[in-house]
């Protein structure tokens, strides 16, 4: 800033000519009336230097720091057998939350039934295996007797002895394929076994976390959907801002998003914001924005307040005056320029505005000297 002073010179002169008045008085008792004193020519402003500068707009909301919430759901649909927790609760990661009333006694059933099957299928195998080792022994004693008759008599012994043989390979091919069967059907009493622990096991729900429970879809038996959120819990480690409602136009229009916090600045990141089917029908809006922190290490503790600044058309190279040097009436905008005593008016155009500067785009020139109102 520059101060000119102007030297009242007027008035220095006029008390000068009224004290000669007074003295000729004393003498000459001679009465006349002093001059009015004027205005001093030289009124003390401040003025600024028209420069340029890079500028961007920044606009300013209050914020607060909140928790991060993680969404939990169940894998599996069911009702609620048991819940271990309520709203408020502090929760370590790998925490049972809440189970799911299942098929508990399924799983054994199928265990059952697995075991049955095994050992019937054995008695039923060790049965087959004794008819075959029986028509082994029967073959073995037609071969013997064989042996024994004439030759007259072989031709009906060779009959018995292929139909023995032929009744071996068919009890034998049988029982192949009885274990074939026998197998598959374990297999797939054991597939379903392995579904209903993969079910049980989905029928419990843990803390992926450490924090605090925010919020639940309801208690014991209460139904719910696999893939649906069952519980919400704070991460008090993860915090982000929350502000009002900021319009997806002034967002956008935005370079840049910087959380203030303690004195420091963080950039952050915006969080996708999506309308209800309420409130699209209603034509409204959420009633806050929510931003993330880029930087997952910042000193920022939740509960705490903060600052969210919104930095807008940025311009490089502006040519610039303070806030106060730019005046405006309902049809323009005005600086006055200073050449010495005197102040002129001049009609500008102006571009991006912060608190402390607005950038000109027409009227002044870089280097010209303006008033600035204080």
């Amino acid at each position: 800033m520059k101060k000119f002073a102007g030297a009242h010179i007027a008035a220095v002169m006029a008390l000068a000519v009224a004290g000669t008045v007074f003295l000729a008085g004393c003498k000459e008792q001679v009465t006349e009336k002093a001059p009015e004193l004027v205005d001093a020519v030289g009124v003390d402003m401040d003025t600024a230097e028209v420069v340029r500068m890079d500028l961007s707009g920044v606009v300013s909301y209050s914020a607060q720091i909140v928790p991060k919430i993680e969404e939990i759901s169940f894998l599996s649909s069911g009702s609620i057998d048991e819940l271990k927790v309520s709203v408020g609760d502090h929760v370590k990661k790998g925490q049972l939350l809440a189970t799911l009333s299942g098929n508990s006694g399924k799983a054994k059933q199928l265990r059952e039934e697995i075991n049955n099957l095994k050992a019937a299928n054995e008695d039923v195998n060790k049965q087959s295996l004794y008819d075959i080792d029986m028509m082994e022994e029967n073959l073995k004693s037609l071969r013997k007797k064989r042996k024994a008759v004439k030759k007259a008599g072989r031709k009906q012994m060779d009959r018995q002895i292929t139909e023995v043989e032929e009744n071996i390979k068919i009890a034998e091919e049988k029982l192949r394929q009885q274990k074939e069967l026998q197998q598959l059907e374990i297999r797939q009493k054991e597939r379903e076994l392995s579904e209903e622990q993969g079910t049980q096991k989905n029928g419990k729900l843990y803390s992926p976390i450490n924090g605090e429970i925010v919020g639940t879809t309801g208690g014991s038996g209460y139904m719910v959907q696999g893939g649906n959120t069952a519980f919400q819990v704070a991460n008090m480690e993860a915090p982000r801002l929350k502000t009002v409602y900021i319009s997806n136009a002034k967002l956008a229009s935005a370079s840049q998003y910087v959380a203030v916090v303690n004195g420091k600045q963080y950039e952050v990141e915006l969080e996708e914001q999506e309308l209800s089917r309420e409130e699209i029908e209603r034509s409204t809006h959420p009633a806050n924005t929510w931003f993330d922190f880029v930087d997952t290490s910042v000193d920022a503790k939740v509960g705490k307040s903060a600052t969210l600044n919104l930095y807008t058309d940025a311009v490089e190279n502006a040519l610039v005056v303070p806030a106060n040097a730019v005046f405006q009436s309902s049809e323009e905008s005005y600086v006055y320029l200073v050449d010495g005593d005197a102040k002129t008016k001049v009609v500008v155009t102006t571009g991006t505005k912060t608190d402390a500067y607005v950038q000109i785009e027409s009227g002044v020139k870089e280097g010209d000297i303006v008033y600035v109102e204080g």
